[in-house]
């Protein structure tokens, strides 16, 4: 165990163990041993187990909201509805079964619970934020992003360890709902 290590190595080994045997694989020793250093890199890193979640958590929501709606705003996409399906594609990206132990730990730990709540209300206002210029309503953008993610959070919850269900499928048709407001026929 004499590799260095930075956050990410320690963010992105924590996103496993998440994914993988779930919340309860997720303490310093397993940790670092997943990293490959001994515990003072990671106290190094983080002063302590609650300095470690707080930027785990700023690290997720900056990965999983603002990095997304970033990529969105920055594409040189000038049809509105394109600009949903490039969203759509996004998705399909977020490390779902990370985020479902997330959700859980976040029933429990109200540091986790406030994250969570941020990352929600972030992914709804981005959602809205690209929808809105289709449908030109605010009601109608703010019901289909909070369908959006009612999408999303019920997939995560509902077949984290049951049969595979095709989510690309189901945001497919979510687009189809979307794209059916549209005040204007779009590319497609």
């Amino acid at each position: 165990m004499s590799r260095s290590a930075t956050p990410g190595t320690f963010f992105d080994a924590a996103m496993r163990l998440l994914a993988g045997p779930g919340l309860p694989a997720l303490r310093i020793g397993r940790l670092c041993r997943e990293v490959g250093v001994t515990s003072g890199s990671f106290y190094h890193h983080f002063g302590s187990w609650d300095g470690f979640v707080a930027a785990l958590l700023d690290h997720w929501a900056a990965e999983e909201v603002d990095r997304p709606l970033e990529l969105v705003r920055r594409a040189e996409v000038e049809d509105p509805g394109e600009r949903v399906t490039l969203l759509k594609g996004l998705a399909l990206t977020i490390p779902h079964d990370a985020e479902t132990a997330i959700r859980r730990w976040a029933g429990s730990d109200a540091v986790v619970a406030a994250a969570q709540q941020r990352v929600d209300d972030g992914r709804r206002a981005a959602v809205r934020e690209v929808i809105l210029p289709l449908v030109g309503d605010e009601t109608l953008a703010a019901t289909l992003a909070e369908v959006g993610l009612s999408l999303l959070v019920g997939h995560q919850q509902l077949h984290h360890a049951g049969p595979p269900v095709d989510l690309a499928a189901q945001l497919d048709l979510f687009e189809v709902l979307v794209r059916s407001h549209a005040r204007w026929p779009t590319a497609r």
